[in-house]
């Protein structure tokens, strides 16, 4: 009984000196632990009690789901998203991803909601007019026109062997100047404009681009196309499921607080529940 006496005692005593422990003076007044930590409770106490409460309520659901975030799985976070590796941030990283694996093993896109998508933005779905081209780009009007006169000659049938020799763009000079396929309203509007009067197999006159000068030849032409809802269904459904889970993400901590049942004890918390 003494022994137990003593304890109580000396965790009594502990309890005191600490509270009562001295942390800062100013000017000889003096700020203790305790008037530290009463100050805490009352601006801050309400609000991180929630935020425990509703990190309990999401470890919980995850639980039930069989959901797990792995130590690797926050180490890579923390790696993706440049944070020092601290155990607050591990904290917090941790919860961001059991929220986004929660939120996206709740959400659901029904074909309804794909199709209903899809026909209120069939512009997003458009696929542009679409050219394949090959290029000769040169320094001087000069030299453009001496490579014209050559393309001339053989009706344009030397276009790559003479981009391979001649033309100045290293992107696109060792095939020939193949620029590949491009969507017409991504090139300059001088070539644009150039690119449209020409028909498949022709090339144009040098036009002046930024203080070079450009020779197309037109390989093929891709007219404007609706992609129609079949070739772009798991596009749709994977871009609804993703804004779902965003949304979810803010709505699920209070979404699951409001389905609990919370008892605040402590009268002083209760002024934000």
């Amino acid at each position: 009984m003494r022994c137990w006496f003593l304890i109580g005692l000396a965790l009594f005593l502990t309890g005191c000196r600490s509270s009562e422990r001295i942390i800062a003076r100013v000017d000889g007044i003096t700020v203790t632990a305790k008037e530290l930590q009463e100050s805490l409770w009352q601006r801050y106490g309400s609000s991180t009690l929630r935020e425990l409460v509703q990190q309990k309520l999401l470890e919980r659901e995850a639980q039930k789901r069989g959901i797990v975030v792995t130590d690797s799985e926050v180490t890579q976070a923390l790696k993706r998203y440049r944070l020092t590796d601290t155990q607050e941030n591990r904290r917090k990283v941790r919860m961001d991803l059991l929220l986004e694996k929660l939120a996206d093993a709740m959400v659901e896109v029904t074909e309804t909601e794909a199709k209903r998508y899809y026909e209120q933005n069939k512009t997003l779905f458009q696929q542009p007019e679409r050219v394949r081209l090959r290029e000769i780009t040169l320094e001087s009007k000069e030299n453009a026109k001496a490579i014209w006169e050559a393309l001339r000659l053989r009706n344009g049938e030397n276009f790559a062997d003479l981009a391979r020799h001649f033309s100045i763009n290293p992107t696109t000079r060792q095939q020939g100047g193949d620029m590949g396929v491009i969507p017409v309203n991504d090139l300059h509007p001088k070539l644009q404009a150039t690119v449209k009067q020409l028909k498949v197999g022709e090339f144009s006159r040098p036009i002046e681009v930024n203080g070079e000068w450009v020779i197309l030849k037109l390989e093929a032409r891709f007219p404007e196309e609706q992609k129609k809802f079949e070739q772009v269904r798991e596009q749709v459904i994977a871009q609804l499921k993703q804004q779902k889970v965003w949304q979810l993400k803010l709505e699920l901590p209070n979404k699951l607080l409001r389905q609990a049942k919370v008892q605040i004890l402590d009268p002083t918390l209760k002024k934000d529940w």
